[in-house]
């Protein structure tokens, strides 16, 4: 009995350490918070992005989310406060929208969606201002510069009144000091005062800058707010040295630009530092401690709408960094300067100039003041000082100081000093002569990686005795790698390094560093190289077509011979790589298409480069119930992607069909020995499909003219027809069927009566009134079938009268969707030989009926799915990509009571819903097997002012095979992250096999318990 309580206190471990890992895997998916905001100005031409800094959580970066610009009308404002949902127009799913014209006067909408798949749900929205045109846009600029300007000089005049101030301070208190020492003030008591006065570190002594409290250094000098030991000053985007105005000058210049086609036009323009000053002014340099100096920059902004392509330049007493590379449209550089080494002591106020090979010139003005170094032989031992190293290896341009041709001549010590230095120094001086020298080119413009590719440099030593040099970076964190870290150069030989960048850099983001080789022996011996590093993004391709959809050849008529004109695609590689296109393979699996004929062919299109083709139907198809659609897919094989190209044709059965624009054309009568009777026109139109030959007119009492031409009558074309009675017809009633289309059945019928004379107007008759009118009827004579004339009854009998309609003063609503009664008014014009001795009124009037507006109701077994074959095979290398079309939604003028379905959401494994149009998607599938894609659809009703869900919904369906592909990259998982199968992301690393095992220990020994205790009942 105890063997199975310790059994079974073993088993119940066992079990609850293999359900330990249940608790393991259920964390949520973070939601996106915080606040979401637009990047730039809501002005015609400027382009808007989406700023991330406030969105939580931290981290969330723009490849992290989806995209939707949608705009906001005035008109939708005002449905919003209707307490409705207005359906905003979208105007891209990219990561910058480019404003237009037509935003002007709305607002842009931004709304992201985290990307699953990167581990990130929810939604943040923001709205911009109102959209303004760029002239006012940039008339506000203008005044905010001079509102700036304005400011900048009002600080400066603050702060000129500021210095003037303690100026007069510091002279008052000199003067009290004076003062107190002639009226006997002890010498203990003078001297105690000026140890108060003169604090440790408050003044700059022999060179050496004073000392400022943390307050102090804080205030000054907060973080990444000033350039510091060289390190240009960090912007909010991450780039160093351009200033926000410079940025905004880039921007407002690359927006002005946007959509314009302009005469080629080269400029540039230049700022210095953060655009605040007006000169490079170094102050005072003190001849033989430039490398103590911090270098300063300018940055120069392609402005112009052409690549600039600068020459070098070579400054008498400043050293610049060159341009060396094409500078595209709208592009910027910043660029250091610094004092050369070695120039005579005086005032220097130079003009510098960078021009290009296109003539543009951009300059600015540079100053320094070069005083002679001091010569402090009086520290006590008859030697001179040596310069103190201030350490600042951090410069960028401190190379530049101490290459071995630009050592400053005042640099070197005294030549008598090296016999005392010749003992190993053990007197405690050392020789400040740099002797490391590297190759002028590495020198002047230093190390640029534009790869990973290693570089090396070359490091001479020019003295007398080998030297220890120790490489290293002097970056906080490093940008490259120096190998070896430390070598011995022998006398007058040179030693190589190799330089290579980093691991794990960021492409297409700069890396600036220096190199620092030093002689471990000597500090001062020493050459600094700067280093700048920018890894280019692999080069990919990136194949786009034009158009993007179809193409849609419309509608055609079986029997057809002549083919509608073939459509022109055109494929055009954005990459920077070439990219490898495969023939095009058809989703029917015919080798060269089953309904359409292509031409295009397997080729290579190079970067930048664009190929075309084109599509069209083939001679021989019939009329079939749903369109024909085949998608023909060309494989970038350099990257895996599909390029797929649906092509839609309908073609429908003969359907020839004629509309007469009456039955009847009713002449008023006429007296005998008339002269002329105005003539009166109809018209017949092609409803159908297919040209109708009409019938040549021919009546007998009456003449009958139509274009010849518009007797072949093609579908949708419209002949008119003119009806005159002739002249000289006797006292009677005629009246002819005139023949438009034997085979359709079509005539009209001509009327006129001639009477004899003399007549009286007895009574007119009331119109009979007319009913069963469509809904939407336009509201004139014509279409609300009036009759033209009226009968009216004489003293010589009955006989027809010409009627006028006064249309226009009914009460009938053309646009309303109810049914109408209404009464039209007329007025009488008696034949001629018709008097109206009796006075009766010739007003008349009739009665007209518009039926109520039918519904569209849309059919949900019009919904469909197309782009994907209904049991289609496909590999697990295919990108498929589908559209889902909801029955009603070409309904672009809804009117109330009409219905719509709107795709919803599709699945394949996990469920994927559309916000809005485009009702595409594409996915791929790792594994090979039978799926079904299944879109959902939800019905709309139109309100009269909106559409609103009814809540029913309907399911499509497409059943299909993947099969594996024959050839994979290693590694790779075409499935989308939204369709695969895996487990919620939780940031727990426990493997999760212990656990398992343990489960199956544990179950194993329950079997084996139960079996034992069956064995001993038995």
């Amino acid at each position: 009995m105890r063997k199975e309580r310790i059994l079974a206190v073993i088993m119940s471990v066992l079990l609850a350490l293999s359900m330990i890992s249940a608790t393991v895997f259920a964390a949520e998916i973070p939601a996106l918070d915080g606040k979401l905001k637009i990047q730039g100005t809501a002005a015609e031409g400027r382009t808007l992005s989406a700023e991330f800094k406030e969105v939580k959580p931290e981290g969330v970066t723009e490849d992290d989310v989806a995209y939707l610009w949608e705009r906001k009308t005035v008109e939708d404002e005002e449905t919003e406060k209707a307490g409705e949902k207005p359906e905003l127009k979208e105007l891209g799913k990219d990561k910058t929208y480019t404003v237009t014209q037509d935003d002007i006067g709305s607002k842009i909408v931004l709304t992201v969606t985290g990307k699953e798949e990167n581990g990130y749900t929810g939604s943040l929205k923001v709205v911009s201002d109102t959209v303004i045109d760029a002239q006012t846009a940039a008339g506000q600029e203008v005044k905010a510069a001079e509102e700036k300007a304005a400011a900048a000089d009002t600080a400066e005049q603050q702060a000129a009144q500021e210095t003037e101030n303690e100026q007069s301070q510091n002279t008052d208190a000199s003067a009290d000091t004076e003062e107190t020492t002639q009226t006997g003030v002890s010498e203990d008591t003078d001297t105690t005062y000026q140890e108060d006065s003169t604090q440790a570190g408050t003044e700059n002594i022999e060179g050496i800058p004073a000392a400022t409290t943390d307050e102090e250094k804080q205030q000054s000098e907060s973080a990444g707010s000033e350039s510091v030991d060289g390190i240009p000053e960090a912007t909010e985007d991450g780039t160093y040295g351009q200033t926000n105005d410079a940025a905004d000058t880039a921007d407002s210049q690359k927006n002005n630009d946007t959509g314009k086609t302009e005469t080629p036009t080269a400029d540039a323009s230049i700022v210095i530092g953060d655009g605040n000053s007006e000169v490079v002014d170094f102050g005072t340099v003190i001849s033989g401690q430039e490398d103590s100096i911090q270098a300063q920059y300018v940055t120069v902004t392609n402005t112009g709408n052409t690549t600039l392509n600068f020459t070098d330049i070579s400054p008498e007493h400043f050293m610049v960094q060159d341009i060396s590379d094409p500078m595209e449209q709208n592009s910027s550089q910043q660029l250091w300067i610094v004092p050369r080494a070695g120039i005579a002591a005086g005032e220097y106020d130079d003009t510098i100039t960078y021009t290009s090979e296109e003539g543009v010139e951009v300059s600015f003005e540079a100053k320094m003041t070069v005083e002679a170094a001091k010569d402090d032989a009086q520290n006590g031992n008859g030697q001179d000082d040596q310069k103190t190293d201030t350490g600042n290896t951090s410069d960028p341009t401190a190379d530049d100081q101490n290459k071995g041709d630009e050592t400053p001549a005042d640099s070197t010590t005294d030549p008598s000093n090296d016999a005392n230095t010749s003992d190993g120094g053990n007197n405690g001086s050392t020789t400040t002569e740099v002797t490391l020298a590297v190759d002028d080119t590495v020198a002047e413009s230093g190390l640029t990686f534009k790869s990973t590719e290693s570089q090396q440099i070359t490091v001479k030593n020019n003295s007398a005795q080998a030297v220890t040099v120790a490489a290293s970076s002097t970056g906080a964190a490093p940008a490259v790698t120096i190998d070896p870290s430390e070598q011995v150069i022998p006398s007058g030989e040179s030693a190589t390094f190799t330089v290579t960048p980093a691991e794990n850099l960021a492409t297409d983001t700069p890396y600036p560093d220096n190199i620092l080789f030093a002689d471990k022996n000597n500090s001062d011996n020493k050459i600094i190289v700067p280093v700048n590093v920018t890894i280019p993004a692999p080069a990919v391709s990136n194949v786009t077509r034009d158009p993007k959809d179809g193409p849609d050849f419309g509608t055609l008529v079986d029997g057809y011979t002549e083919l509608p004109a073939p459509q022109t695609i055109t494929l055009t590689n954005e990459g920077n790589a070439d990219a490898v296109l495969s023939d095009a393979v058809s989703s029917t699996g015919a080798a060269q298409g089953q309904y359409f004929d292509i031409t295009w062919q397997a080729q290579t299109v190079k970067s930048g480069a664009k190929a075309t083709f084109t599509i069209q139907p083939k001679i021989n198809l019939t009329a079939n119930a749903t369109p024909y659609t085949e998608t023909f897919t060309i494989t970038d094989t350099t990257n895996g992607k599909s390029i797929p190209i649906t092509a839609t044709v309908t073609v429908n059965s003969p359907d020839p069909s004629l509309d007469v624009s009456g039955q009847l054309i009713d002449f008023a009568a006429a007296k005998k020995g008339y002269s002329e009777i105005a003539p009166q026109q109809f018209t017949v139109t092609n409803n159908g499909n297919v040209t109708v030959t009409l019938e040549q007119p021919a009546l007998t009492n009456f003449t009958v003219s139509v274009d010849p031409a518009q007797l072949t009558l093609a579908p949708g074309a419209t002949a008119v027809y003119t009806v005159q009675p002739k002249t000289g017809l006797d006292v009677g009633a005629y009246s002819e069927d005139l023949k438009i289309s034997s085979s359709l059945n079509k005539s009209i019928t001509v009327n006129l009566q001639v009477v004899k004379g003399n007549a009286v107007l007895t009574k007119i008759q009331q119109p009979a009134a007319v009913t069963g009118l469509a809904n939407g009827t336009k509201k004139d004579a014509a279409s609300l079938k009036l009759p033209s004339t009226v009968v009216v009854e004489t003293t010589e009998g009955s006989m027809k009268a010409a009627v006028s309609w006064n249309v226009k003063e009914t009460s009938y609503k053309q646009s309303s969707t109810d049914a109408q009664k209404f009464t039209v008014s007329g007025t009488v014009t008696l034949p001629s030989g018709v008097d109206n001795d009796n006075k009766i009124s010739l007003a008349t009037s009739v009665e007209v009926s518009v039926n109520a507006y039918s519904a569209k109701v849309a059919s949900a077994e019009n919904n469909k799915i197309t782009g994907i074959d209904v049991n289609g095979v496909y590999t697990t290398q295919t990108k498929i990509s589908f559209t889902a079309v909801g029955a009603g939604m070409d309904n672009n003028s809804p009117k109330k009571g009409d219905t719509r379905y709107v795709p919803q959401s599709w699945t394949v494994i996990n469920t994927n819903v559309w916000n809005a149009a485009p009702y595409t998607a594409s996915f791929g599938l790792a594994q090979s097997g039978d799926y079904t894609l299944k879109v959902a659809f939800a019905q709309q009703q139109y309100d009269g002012s909106s559409w609103k869900a009814t809540g029913t919904t309907d399911t499509r369906q497409v059943s299909f095979s993947i099969a594996k592909a024959k050839v994979t990259a290693p590694g790779t998982n075409l499935t989308p992250a939204a369709n695969r199968k895996s487990s919620v992301k939780t940031g727990d690393n426990t493997p999760i096999l212990p656990f398992v095992c343990i489960l199956i220990i544990a179950a194993g020994a329950i079997g084996g318990v139960v079996f034992y205790k069956k064995k001993n009942k038995k």
